[in-house]
């Protein structure tokens, strides 16, 4: 045992955190000196780009060695590399561009960096480190991680980790305890602990269990060599990282999150996917989705602990984005700008088969789109044909040609050929304005001229019918005016209004009246017609305008038609689920309104509006010409792309969602990071099986980690019988380190508790149990059916802990963090993510009989928040499907 020599290990690593420590203050003296300086000397107004970025360099910097001056070193690492010489690395969290050089020939390096994967590998492992295009072998023969910490003037480190090639694994609590005097190094200090009541505490043989006290995701501040490669692969990768509870998949994210927005550690061909990606830079051209606003928080100050800066517009629920983006930035929800729907917030009328799969439904609606578009032009074509003189016929030959050809395959090849005739189309189309415009303006000045009330008395007609533009028929009244003309109303006074919508009625009635078609009795043009009876133009008038109006009609649907592929998207939904009928494969039964819309539709809009335009931004003729005034519309909706898109706890978010997401990424990076666990989905709508991931993106990569970070043994075993108990996927069932000692104790039953206040008594004795047996107070929940159980069980609690100085919290709706020392007290649906010493689930049998389809899922899912402790309790008796599980609990801690 003398060969370990742990108090020369603890003494080193001291001293090379305390000369870290050191270094890193005096280079952050030599920044503010610096930027001092160069504020003195720089100009900022002919400087330009060089002096802000040479500012950002020294922030960066600034920022590096602050970290490593608050934790100088992660990890030590003792390897041989391909000349037998021994190499002693510390790793570091975080890198600076100007790293520190340390004495004794030891080296310092980011976990970041190339050499940080040697502190992932499992000792005995060999490894090729790539640096500057030369390549380096290591064979890691002894590993230690660290957990530094600064009282005062002094440093020490706890809950380490020590790994050696031949003598195995040991938990060591704090390396300064290791040492009786600084500086004395005894050859056998180990044997000289072990034989003490003190040693025999601080280091153990294996993994010691690390007591949770905070509420926080964990910190891994070093991955295992599986997530470790997870966390390397390049920028333009993706994949979604399948495992169970506590198996560091959101950290994995994190980390690679963190990694991958330092232009320091990307190589060459990723600075050339991220560095020409638009207005945003880099560093902050990244989103991640987590679906409550409880793990929001805490993924916060995870991020936090990696240097990566996090703001509100970067961390996102998808409830909250999907209703921003659908209303700001696509014009699917109303708003005073426009949009087309009232968003409601439930799935009524879909079927439960495309609650479950809405690829089939998605695909037809897909197909309806196009179909609708190419009638759209057809029908263009034909009426420009009616009414075009001798100059414009060969021009809508052409296009009518076009038309014929076109198909779906051939959908983007269509969209290139007319933007490349579009300049002919503008010139007819302008041509076949001039005169007609003349005429309209001349015919409404008569009006006014005759009754200068009259457009004040059509506005107020026009309130009274109440009629929403949005919800005439699906006709091509569009196509009368161009963009412009049609715009918005915001702004608009009564009158400016009214005058537009005569005039918009005067261009389709004269449409109709030259193509000898009738007008619907229940739109807005014949109803204003009514109202102005023999005050509409006579019809050799109406005949006149009309045939311009026609041809101007036929040739707009040619102007920029590759806009309506993605821009039209709302419009042909509305119309694909009135086509549906009253029920079918899709529909319980036909929308009560046709301007109402359900989350799972409004993503399905999204969705294809994101994957349109994707197709088209992808066309080389629209990436040449993407500043042009006609792409405006496309260049925003790509403001909403990102480099790089992370998920967390993806199986809770629906196949639409995800593919959503997934449609979030820049075209280049194609960026795309998810983790999650089939077996905890929790929601009705949440993607259910690796096949459908396929559908995401045809370059998804599944990866599936299964060693177990959080739970002790016995509850491992638990979970695993709830998990075989519910039929879930047992492939993906967790597995603890080899060298784990963390045991634990068998979970608690209660049966017959009778109501809430008998079973706040019960729980409020097992938490005494704990604290009493860990010595302090760890973190603990407790979890109840419903959120009308979450004050009254916070209360009951509180009349119980009082006499312990104890306090429960309420977490209503998941949102009320509270402090370490406090119970909480959650509703079991916001428990994704979480992770306790003890957790306590009340009410079991309620929780059955409420919600039958997911009882299971959710009690699976609160057992594995547990790390050491787990009870449950019933009003009556356990739930008859979990009936085999009572030979699994004990009797008492």
């Amino acid at each position: 045992m003398e060969e370990l020599n742990l108090d020369g290990l603890a003494g080193e690593a001291l001293g090379v955190f305390a000369e870290v420590s050191e270094g890193a203050e005096r280079k952050i003296r030599e920044i503010g000196n610096d930027a001092v300086d160069g504020l003195a000397s720089g100009n900022t107004l002919t400087g330009g780009n060089a002096f802000q970025n040479l500012e950002k360099f020294r922030k960066e910097n600034r920022l590096g060695y602050q970290k490593l001056q608050e934790e100088p070193a992660i990890a030590r690492v003792v390897a041989v590399d391909e000349d037998d010489r021994e190499v002693v690395f510390y790793i570091s969290r975080k890198g600076v561009k100007a790293n520190l050089t340390l004495v004794d020939g030891r080296q310092l390096a980011s976990y970041d960096s190339p050499l940080g994967r040697l502190a992932a590998l499992t000792v005995g492992e060999e490894s090729t480190v790539v640096i500057r295009d030369s390549a380096r072998s290591y064979f890691v023969i002894e590993k230690t991680t660290f957990h530094p910490k600064k009282t005062e003037s002094t440093w020490d480190s706890l809950h380490n980790e020590y790994r050696h090639e031949q003598h195995g694994v040991y938990s060591i609590e704090s390396l300064r305890r290791l040492l009786s005097d600084l500086g004395v190094d005894s050859a056998d200090e180990l044997d000289r602990f072990l034989a003490s009541e003190e040693a025999a505490e601080g280091v153990t043989k294996g993994i010691a269990h690390q007591l949770r006290t905070a509420m926080a995701l964990r910190d891994q501040p070093i991955l295992d060599r599986f997530q470790d490669e997870i966390f390397r692969l390049p920028m333009n990768s993706q994949l979604i990282i399948l495992g169970p509870p506590g198996t560091g998949k959101t950290t994995t994210l994190i980390k690679r999150l963190g990694q991958k927005i330092d232009l320091e550690n990307l190589d060459q061909n990723e600075r050339a996917l991220v560095e020409a990606q638009g207005a945003i830079p880099h560093e902050r051209s990244w989103l991640m989705f987590t679906p409550s606003d409880l793990l929001k928080e805490y993924l916060k100050e995870a991020f936090g602990r990696e240097q990566v800066p996090v703001s509100e517009d970067r961390i996102k629920t998808w409830d909250n984005f999907r209703r921003d983006v659908a209303r700001n930035a696509l014009g699917i929800l109303k708003s005073a700008n426009g949009g087309r729907f009232h968003f409601k917030d439930s799935a009524e009328g879909l079927s439960s088969a495309v609650l479950e799969d809405p690829r089939s439904w998605f695909t037809a609606f897909r197909v309806f789109h196009i179909g609708r578009l190419k009638s759209q032009l057809e029908e263009g074509a034909l009426v420009a044909m009616a009414a075009a003189n001798s100059k414009d016929e060969p021009l809508v030959e052409t296009l009518n040609k076009l038309i014929e050809q076109a198909n779906e395959s051939r959908w983007l090849a269509l969209y290139r050929e007319l933007d490349a005739r579009e300049a002919d189309v503008r010139l007819a189309l302008d041509a076949a304005k001039g005169g007609t415009e003349e005429r309209l303006k001349s015919e409404r000045n008569k009006l006014y001229n005759q009754d200068k009330a009259i457009f004040t008395q059509l506005a107020r007609f026009l309130d009274s019918i109440q009629q929403d533009d949005q919800e005439d028929a699906d006709s091509d009244e569009e196509f009368d005016e161009d963009d412009s003309e049609l715009g918005n109303e915001v702004g608009q006074s009564e009158t400016q209004r009214a005058v537009k919508i005569y005039m918009a009625t005067i261009r389709t009635l004269a449409r109709y009246k030259y193509l000898k078609k009738s007008i619907s009795r229940d739109s807005r043009a014949a109803k204003v017609r009514g109202w102005l009876e023999q005050k509409v133009p006579a019809d050799e008038v109406l005949l006149e305008i009309g045939q311009g109006i026609a041809l101007q009609n036929g040739l707009r649907r040619f102007v920029n038609a590759s806009k309506r592929f993605v821009f039209d998207v709302p419009q042909s939904y509305r119309l694909f689920r009135k086509s549906q009928g009253r029920v079918g494969p899709f529909y319980l039964e036909e929308s009560t309104s046709s301007s109402r819309i359900s989350p799972m539709e409004t993503d399905a809009v999204i969705l294809l509006m994101l994957r349109n335009a994707r197709e088209l931004l992808a066309q080389p003729y629209i990436t040449r010409a993407i500043e042009a005034p006609r792409f405006e519309s496309l260049r925003n909706l790509a403001g909403l792309f990102r480099n790089q898109v992370m998920v967390d706890e993806a199986t809770d978010f629906s196949l639409l969602q995800l593919a959503c997401m997934e449609s979030l990424t820049t075209l280049k990076t194609g960026a795309f990071f998810a983790c999650g666990d089939f077996n905890q989905r929790i929601t009705r709508v949440g993607i259910r099986s690796s096949d459908q991931l396929g559908w995401l993106s045809p370059t998804i990569q599944q990866k599936t980690i299964n060693v177990v970070y959080r739970q002790s043994r016995r509850l491992n075993q638990f979970s695993a019988s709830l998990l075989e108990n519910l039929g879930g996927d047992m492939s993906a069932l967790g597995t603890l380190p080899e060298e784990s000692t963390h045991e634990g104790v068998h979970p608690l039953l209660l049966e017959g508790a009778g109501d809430l206040e008998s079973t706040a008594g019960w729980i409020a004795e097992r938490i005494e149990e704990v604290e009493r047996a860990v010595k302090v107070f760890p973190t603990i929940a407790v979890f109840v059916s419903g959120e009308s159980e979450v004050k009254p069980m916070a209360a009951a609690l509180n009349e119980r802990l009082e006499r312990l100085n104890l306090q429960a919290i309420p977490c209503e709706d998941g949102k009320a963090l509270g402090e370490g020392n406090e119970v909480r007290v959650f509703d079991v649906r916001h428990i994704k993510g979480l992770e306790f010493e003890a957790v306590f689930f009340a009410g079991v049998d309620s929780l059955a009989a409420e919600r039958p389809e997911l009882f299971e899922r959710y009690l699976y899912v609160g057992a594995t928040r547990a790390a050491t402790y787990l009870g449950l309790a019933c009003y009556e008796r356990l739930p008859g499907p979990l009936g085999s599980l009572r030979s699994s609990f004990g009797e008492q801690w």
